[in-house]
């Protein structure tokens, strides 16, 4: 895929993911550095009740990587 296409597919993707979580969109830039950060970096939820959560981040993370079809990988 063209990076050009591969980006835009990036963009789309964290876009419906912040959807399908429930993550206002104008998180988007948190959710792409989550996806930049190793798993094993990602903060944990203090149970402050913050906003937005630290685990809907992640949550969203998850999702773009499950709409791209990629594996999750641990660390990585």
């Amino acid at each position: 895929m063209p990076p050009d296409a591969e980006e835009e597919a990036l963009r789309e993707a964290v876009l419906r993911a912040c959807d399908d979580v429930g993550l206002p969109r104008a998180y988007r830039a948190a959710v792409l550095q989550r996806l930049r950060t190793p798993r094993a970096e990602w903060p944990e939820c203090c149970g402050e009740g913050c906003y937005p959560c630290t685990q809907t981040l992640s949550d969203a993370a998850e999702r773009v990587e499950q709409l791209l079809g990629r594996a999750p990988a641990d660390g990585a």
